[in-house]
């Protein structure tokens, strides 16, 4: 039994051979099996191969091993390879997809345990998707690494808004606010930063605000001093107080000392205040009290009027509504009345105006009857021309005109009479019948008056034409002016009785001379008749229309002698027809012209209605090209205009027809059109509205948004588009106008800064100008090298502030920006060279001092009292001192190899002859640097080369090969 447990095969998986325990963990081993899972397990941590637990590793392929492997495997290898596959599951590339909950749990283990390194969180942040994911693993990375980095980087890189919100929260910087909207994923958290950026900035600007405000506020308050009116005075110190009062809540944004200035000013001007008002306000009493005796009297005077208006209005009623009239009861109201006008607060005069009237009230109680009288006189009036009907016509007005007239003359004497106290109802009648009879006038009236100006006219009309020997139209105006003369007035026949009478003396004698006339006149037109007749004109139009003219000069003469009369007439007519002939035969070739013009026409309307059959279908399709319908209509409608003449009867039918036929298609480009233009005008209102905005630049930004928006929208009409246009530039214009002005005030203040700058950048070149002539003309001493690095160190350190200053400055002035940079970069490389100097100078006293050691052998005392020695750097001074102290010399070979060492590990050349000793060397050296993996040290080297021993004259070629090395 022991044997056969001795010999017992081992499992493959612990085979010596590694190769066969990788296939056995690839086709033995599961990760699904417990008890193979603790072997997988147990070889990623103990076998000693690295690529059987890598194979182990990808048997399991889970995250979680991945993560222990990564950070707590004994291999290196191991940790590096289960790091990348943590690296790569985390940023999506790896065959193992974690689920929302896995990552969750991951997470949640990482803030008890950190295990994951933030690089590796920041990589997966970078590939992460869920935004809760993303939110939990910024928390994690931002509680190690906090910086403005992360999360500008973050935020552009993840374009997910709820991890954008998320990162907006913990922003309240300005900068970063800027930086951030730029890289927004939609309008909402771009709406949210730049409120953001409002809130910070009204935070920011409120101090300031409020504090313009309050001194405003005192300000008004000061000047409150040259305030006459004491009234005025205290109404506005009352509102600047109540303002105070209103911002003294947001006070705690001032510190303690800018509260204590601000309420002892204020404290010290309303003190100022009270002393200067004592008078006036003593003064202001007073008027409240004349202001308010100014009132009693004027309350007074109200209720007097109102009682005397009452009682007249009383004793109205009390006459019409009653047999039996209380004389007396009137009387004893009317002598309380008068007692409480002498009562009152009315000075004599106005009280003696009252008193009189209730004087008349009293007088008219005594006329009572002869009132009631004037009353039933007022109601017969009222009958009488309630039955009289208004004038229809003109010949009606005169004597209906005149019945009224007479009515209303009797009406006022009445009036008088009654002494205003006729009952309502009668006053309303006759402003109910005035108001009738007024109406039905005034239309009649009007006709009356505009013919009372025709005839007037006309009769003047007659003067001239008779003057100008024109009688025939005389005949005809004065028979309409005598046949119509009489429905004038009176009074209108009257101012034209006189002309009248002179143009009916003058048509009397006309009357005689009519045939006396007109006889040789129609015998002169019948010969020019003959004439146009044997000559006609060339054109037929004007020959037609000199026909037409003789015929109308024929009619407006009278009629001619009886005998010759008809014959007259007869042969006027005949040679009329025969001058009129040509024109017929040219008017028929016209007709057939006319007829195709007609036939163009219709073809033209054949065109209009196929227009509108395409119209009807691009309304279908929603595929109209406004603009080329637009010009095809134009079209049309300018071969419709160029087409030639038609019959009229015809042409207004077709025109009709036309008209009908393209309404369609010009109310469809109307309707978009207007659409255009109510878009434009709505574009014109946005740009308007931007005037108002502070920020220019945004609104300048806007409007280039709106110029872009208007070139895409269509034709808004031949009489909108023009005046839209302009009023949109003109708006332009003005943004543009003020954004100049701002560019011009900046640019002022730019200028003026950038002479301040210049004059400080200036002064920073001037000084090293001069450092730099001073440093070329000293001597170069180590004290005078160390007072120039420091001068020059201050001169950079006033660069660089300046260059700080202007770069904070907006904007940067570029060109004073590139001057401090080549002021700062010259300072760097001077004092780069001073040191480079410095240094060389030093190596050069160093082999100075070593070449005068191995030609002299110096002592101490001697070594210390040396000006090169002195010129040495403390570290050299004590190391050449401790060599010093050497006696005994060095093994020939010993600082022949170490000069061989320096100038292999300096990089130089050494003697050809000794090639092969260098070679031995240089093999030994790179040994030594593989083993120790230590930095070339030059100056350490030659500290070892000098304490091998003492110099002497032997040393010189090496050490001047040394010297070439150090002093290059």
């Amino acid at each position: 039994m022991i044997f056969s447990n001795l010999f017992k095969t081992k499992a493959n998986w612990q085979h010596k051979d590694s190769t066969v325990r990788i296939t056995a963990i690839n086709n033995e081993l599961s990760a699904e099996n417990s008890e193979q899972l603790l072997i997988l397990t147990d070889l990623i941590k103990q076998d000693v191969n690295d690529l059987v637990r890598r194979a182990a590793l990808i048997k399991i392929a889970s995250i979680d091993v991945y993560l222990e492997a990564s950070h707590g495997n004994s291999q290196d290898k191991i940790k590096q390879f289960a790091g990348k596959q943590v690296h790569d599951i985390l940023a999506t590339d790896h065959k193992i997809k974690l689920s929302n909950e896995q990552k969750q749990n991951l997470l949640a283990q990482q803030v008890q345990t950190p295990v994951l390194a933030t690089a590796l969180l920041e990589a997966w942040l970078a590939h992460e998707q869920e935004s809760d994911i993303m939110i939990a693993l910024y928390k994690q990375i931002s509680t190690r690494k906090k910086s403005t980095h992360l999360l500008t980087h973050s935020f552009a890189q993840k374009q997910n808004p709820d991890f954008q919100a998320h990162l907006l929260e913990q922003v309240d910087d300005a900068k970063v606010l800027e930086k951030l909207s730029k890289k927004a994923c939609n309008p909402d958290l771009t709406q949210q930063i730049q409120d953001k950026l409002i809130t910070i900035q009204v935070a920011i600007e409120k101090p300031q605000k409020l504090n313009k405000q309050l001194q405003l506020i005192l300000a008004k308050l000061q000047a409150l001093k040259d305030v006459a009116d004491y009234g005025v005075y205290k109404k506005r110190k009352t509102s600047l107080i109540h303002e105070w009062q209103i911002l003294e809540a947001e006070f705690t944004i001032f510190t303690s000392d800018e509260l204590t200035v601000l309420n002892d000013k204020y404290q010290s001007i309303m003190t100022h205040l009270d002393k200067l008002f004592i008078a006036k306000a003593e003064n202001y009493q007073q008027q409240i009290i004349s202001d308010k005796l100014a009132h009693d009297k004027q309350q007074d005077k109200k209720a007097f009027t109102g009682q005397l208006n009452h009682i007249s209005q009383a004793i109205t009623t009390a006459v019409f509504s009653s047999d039996k009239f209380d004389e007396e009861s009137f009387k004893l109201l009317l002598n309380q009345l008068k007692t409480d006008i002498e009562a009152s607060v009315l000075n004599k005069n106005e009280q003696q105006t009252f008193i009189k009237q209730v004087a008349q009230l009293t007088q008219r109680l005594g006329e009572i009857p002869e009132i009631a009288e004037s009353v039933s006189q007022a109601t017969n009036l009222i009958s009488k021309i309630s039955q009289l009907t208004l004038p229809k016509s003109l010949e009606d007005l005169n004597t209906r005109q005149q019945t009224y007239n007479d009515w209303l003359k009797a009406w006022r004497v009445i009036e008088q009479k009654t002494a205003g106290i006729l009952p309502e109802s009668i006053v309303q009648a006759q402003k109910q019948i005035v108001s009738t009879w007024q109406g039905g006038l005034k239309s009649l009236q009007s006709q009356q008056k505009e013919l009372f100006f025709q005839h007037k006219k006309k009769l003047q009309d007659i003067k001239r034409l008779l003057n100008n020997g024109k009688y025939k139209v005389c005949f005809g105006l004065f028979k309409g002016v005598k046949e119509s003369i009489h429905q004038l007035s009176p009074s209108q026949q009257q101012q034209l009785q006189r002309d009248f009478e002179q143009v009916s003396e003058k048509m009397v004698e006309l009357s005689d001379w009519e045939h006396y006339i007109a006889t040789p006149r129609k015998q002169e037109l019948v010969v020019e008749v003959q004439t146009l007749v044997d000559t006609p004109l060339d054109n037929p139009n004007e020959q037609a229309a000199k026909v037409k003219a003789y015929r109308g000069t024929w009619n407006s003469l009278g009629h001619a002698d009886e005998d010759v009369d008809k014959q007259l007439n007869e042969q006027f007519n005949q040679l009329c027809e025969q001058a009129f002939a040509p024109c017929r035969l040219f008017y028929a070739e016209q007709d057939k012209i006319r007829e195709q013009h007609l036939e163009q026409r219709q073809n033209i309307l054949t065109k209009a209605e196929q227009l509108v059959s395409k119209l009807n279908k691009g309304q279908e399709t929603q595929t109209i090209d406004f603009k080329k319908l637009d010009g095809q209509l134009n079209n049309l409608q300018q071969q419709w205009n160029n087409a030639g003449e038609v019959d009229r009867n015809q042409y207004k039918k077709l025109q009709q027809q036309f008209k009908n036929t393209i309404t369609p298609v010009k109310s469809a480009i109307s309707a978009f059109h207007l659409s255009n233009s109510e878009e434009k005008q709505a574009l014109i209102n946005k740009a308007e509205s931007l005037l108002t905005q502070d920020d220019v630049f945004a609104a300048i930004e806007s409007v280039k948004q709106l110029q872009q928006t208007w070139r895409s929208i269509g034709f808004a009409g031949n009489h909108q588009e023009n005046v839209l246009w302009q009023k949109f530039r003109q708006v332009n214009d003005q943004l543009f106008a003020k954004r100049q002005e701002i560019k011009s005030d900046q640019q002022a203040a730019l200028s003026a800064q950038q002479q301040i700058f210049d004059e400080k950048t200036l002064v920073i070149e001037e000084s090293l100008n001069a450092l730099t002539t001073e440093e070329l003309s000293q001597a170069q001493h180590q004290e005078s090298n160390q007072d120039n690095k420091q001068n020059l160190k201050a001169i950079e350190q006033q660069a660089e502030a300046l260059l700080k200053d202007v770069i904070a400055n907006k904007p940067v002035i570029k060109a004073i920006t590139l001057r401090l940079e080549k002021v700062i970069t010259k300072i760097q490389s001077q004092i780069k060279s001073n040191s480079l100097k410095k240094e060389q100078q030093s190596w050069l006293n160093l082999f100075e001092l070593i070449r005068l050691q191995a030609e002299n052998n110096q002592d101490m005392q001697t070594l210390s009292a040396s000006t090169v020695f002195i010129k040495m750097t403390s570290f050299w001074q004590k190391r050449f001192q401790e060599h010093v102290k050497l006696t005994s010399q060095a093994q020939e070979a010993s600082r022949f190899d170490k000069t061989l060492e320096i100038e292999i590990l300096g990089q130089t050349d050494s003697p050809s002859e000794l090639a092969e000793q260098r070679m031995k060397v240089q093999v030994q050296l790179m040994q030594e640097q593989m083993l120790s993996g230590t930095a070339i040290d030059l100056s350490k080297l030659l500290v070892d080369w000098l304490m091998l021993g003492s110099l002497s004259k032997d040393d010189l070629p090496l050490i001047d090969r040394l010297k070439a090395i150090y002093c290059h």
